[in-house]
């Protein structure tokens, strides 16, 4: 996409730049069971005994199926919580749906009284979003650091799901950014350590 190159130096303008061109994803409904369809087949969901999954806003790829699927596979699903304002977040065990109230930044989180902890984890895998991505594995997130934080303290396998279109040639990275290991779109997955599958 020349129209990214720009940005490339840029996160701020970039990050406007793909919020703008994510409101217009034609036959995103579509997409997303694509992408939840491509991300279900993976070894390593399927491998994994526990999956944290962010819990998805309007224009985010939708992972209410995904997150659906995952506890009717037997899978134990964490989601995410954001305990305060300096990046740091929790996990916590929902079995469905009424586990969740809109909390920070008008997102959906558990309910921390009725909800478990996530304290270990063995076996498990992480999925989380992004504005765009590159083809190695680079992840342009919202800025403030929840995912990149965690990932600091725990080495997990990580997914991050794109429309296909969003994954860009180059996202501009410091010293803090954590890459993902597997790029999940409605047209395959890319392994960033082994190329395209799909």
């Amino acid at each position: 996409m020349k129209s990214e190159a720009k940005f490339s130096a840029d996160k701020k303008e970039l990050r406007s730049y793909i919020k703008a061109k994510r409101k217009s994803i034609e036959n995103k409904v579509e997409k997303d069971i694509l992408i939840a369809q491509n991300l279900l087949s993976l070894d390593e969901i399927k491998k994994a005994d526990t999956v944290l999954c962010y819990i998805s806003l309007d224009d985010e790829i939708c992972t209410d199926v995904i997150v659906s699927a995952l506890l009717d596979l037997g899978k134990r699903v964490g989601a995410p919580y954001c305990v305060d304002n300096n990046g740091n977040m929790d996990f916590y065990y929902i079995t469905d749906f009424d586990d969740l109230k809109i909390q920070s930044f008008g997102v959906r989180e558990p309910v921390i009284e009725k909800c478990k902890k996530v304290t270990s984890f063995d076996n498990t895998i992480i999925i989380l979003p992004g504005l765009c991505f590159d083809s190695n594995g680079n992840r342009l997130g919202y800025g403030k650091g929840y995912y990149d934080r965690f990932l600091q303290i725990h080495s997990l396998i990580s997914v991050g799901l794109c429309y296909n279109s969003l994954i860009v040639k180059n996202v501009p990275t410091d010293i803090y950014d954590k890459k993902v290991d597997l790029i999940v779109s409605e047209n395959g997955v890319v392994n960033v350590n082994g190329g395209k599958n799909g």
